[in-house]
């Protein structure tokens, strides 16, 4: 049986910290990790488990149609691998422990008074509390009711991450509704609990820095009770205490990674496409159409250049979304993306991975103020201004934007979310947009440019996207990981039947 899916992996991240505490006999194998350390490594490592080549590249990335692959068209056509299914399962529940062993170590009188000289214990707490919601959100939006736990909550179903301190193997799979409730009530509580103006030692967000990390838990609480305003009574309440609490105010504020311009910690898709040679992915066609004007209301967007690079004859093509693997392969004319998210084959670029951003703020924002036209502006500034659009560019952009509306909001959101795409898909499976994807066994005409002979050639191509399943949208969920039914057969069961189903296109709570 396969216990180990919710214990840690506990060693130190990236960055070793020098600690003078008397527990640590062997520095190279501590036997309680420091609390920066498991920090460090936790915020990092759940960016390369979610935004790599696997988890990202061969599902979300595809799903909301960021990218397509250009040689085998299966995982587009929503028939993902069971391995990065069950991959993105432990990772989620690895991380989890390495969290949960923050508070054990905050609270333990054996060793929290050697881990309050990193900051104080109950500002370490409330950062692994904000961190496990952030951590758990991925689970219950990929699969539905899952295992999960509190801090404070007194839930008997919230069994998650318990084998190592109450040999609880057989774990409970918690209701969506419980988990929910429970996540808005952590990120308050935590976000109350944090005193001073520093929290821990070794955060690569925000150097420690408690102002930041208050305006993160309230931004990321606003995410979570906008998503469920129309099912759950409570969520208005915390929309207003959120925003009430404090909201990121500027891009200074970003939730983030920033990965080094090195192949040793370069970013995942560097590392995916020029140390791994994993080129098999390219900018969608439907989302550089989008970019270029040709879909949507937009007009031309200055983040094109920045998201999408040239392709061999200096033009930006996206590669469509077709029926099979031969035509697709066939198709030779696609762009990578751009040098700013995978660097160049001699050097990798300083890219930061985001957690949450203060452009989503901003869309939420006008969403909450009834499609809000400054705040929908605001979200297109901050959103340009984080990838380093110039200031003239910026204006002018935002000088052609139609009025602000669902459609039109909801629009900009996706292409602020770019490269953040469990998240865009979330909020695809809550509003239907973007309305430009390419819709399944809906026959699309596609024009682009290539050079022939020194002479460009215009060309146009039909294609249809055939989903593999019988799918007629976007997958609302994850099929549950194939071994649970083996290690955890009975809650596994409990809770299909509470969803009602096992299947891609069995609805989230929310989404009815």
């Amino acid at each position: 049986m396969n216990f180990f899916k919710y214990l840690t992996v506990l060693f130190i991240g990236f960055t070793l910290f020098a600690c003078e505490v008397d527990y640590l006999s062997d520095p190279n194998e501590p036997e309680v990790a420091p609390t920066p350390g498991i920090l460090n490594r936790v915020q990092k490592e759940l960016m390369d488990n979610t935004r790599d080549e696997w988890f990202s590249g061969r599902q979300m990335l595809l799903w909301v149609q960021y990218w397509n692959q250009v040689n085998y068209t299966e995982e587009d056509r929503f028939q993902y691998r069971e391995s990065v299914n069950q991959g993105a399962w432990d990772d989620i529940y690895k991380n989890a422990q390495d969290l949960w062993d923050i508070i054990e170590f905050n609270t333990d009188e054996a060793t929290k008074g050697d881990m309050a000289q990193f900051g104080p214990n109950v500002n370490q707490i409330a950062a692994a509390r904000i961190m496990l919601v952030y951590t758990y959100l991925h689970a219950v939006e990929l699969w539905g009711d899952v295992p999960y736990a509190s801090y404070g909550g007194e839930n008997e179903s919230f069994q998650a991450n318990q084998l190592k301190t109450e040999d609880v193997m057989n774990v409970a799979y918690a209701s969506q509704e419980d988990i929910y409730a429970d996540m808005l009530k952590e990120l308050d509580e935590a976000e109350g609990s944090i005193v001073g103006d520093y929290v821990i030692d070794g955060d690569n967000f925000f150097n420690g820095d408690a102002t930041k990390w208050k305006r993160f838990a309230n931004s990321l609480r606003l995410r979570i009770a906008n998503r469920l305003k129309d099912v759950y009574s409570g969520a208005q309440t915390h929309i207003d205490d959120a925003i009430a609490s404090g909201l990121m105010q500027s891009n200074e504020d970003n939730a983030g990674v920033t990965y080094e311009a090195n192949a040793e910690n370069g970013s995942p898709m560097y590392l995916a496409y020029y140390v791994d040679n994993r080129t098999d992915f390219a900018p969608s066609m439907q989302f550089v159409e989008l970019l270029k004007g040709n879909r949507g209301n937009f007009s031309s967007d200055p983040r094109l250049d920045i998201f999408v690079a040239d392709n061999e004859d200096g033009f930006k093509i996206g590669v469509p979304l077709t029926a099979s693997n031969g035509i697709v392969s066939s198709f030779v004319h696609e762009s990578f993306p751009g040098e700013a998210i995978i660097g160049t084959q001699s050097k990798a670029p300083s890219y930061t991975e985001i957690y949450m951003e203060y452009a989503e703020v901003c869309f939420i924002m006008s969403e909450l103020n009834g499609w809000d036209q400054d705040w929908y502006e605001e979200g297109v500034r901050a959103s340009m201004q984080r990838w380093g659009v110039s200031v003239e560019n910026v204006d002018a952009y935002v000088a052609t934007l139609p009025a602000a509306t669902e459609e039109n909001v909801m629009m900009q959101k996706y292409i602020a979310l770019y490269m953040q795409p469990l998240e865009a898909w979330s909020e695809y499976r809550r509003t239907g947009y973007p309305n430009t994807l390419v819709k399944p066994n809906e026959p699309y005409t596609y024009s682009w440019q290539f050079m022939r002979g020194g002479a460009v050639v215009d060309t146009t191509a039909t294609y249809t996207f055939t989903p593999i399943g019988g799918l007629t949208d976007v997958p609302a969920r994850n099929k549950y990981p194939l071994n649970e039914a083996s290690v955890n057969g009975a809650s596994l069961n409990a809770a299909v039947s509470s969803l009602g189903g096992n299947q891609q296109d069995t609805k989230l709570w929310w989404m009815e």
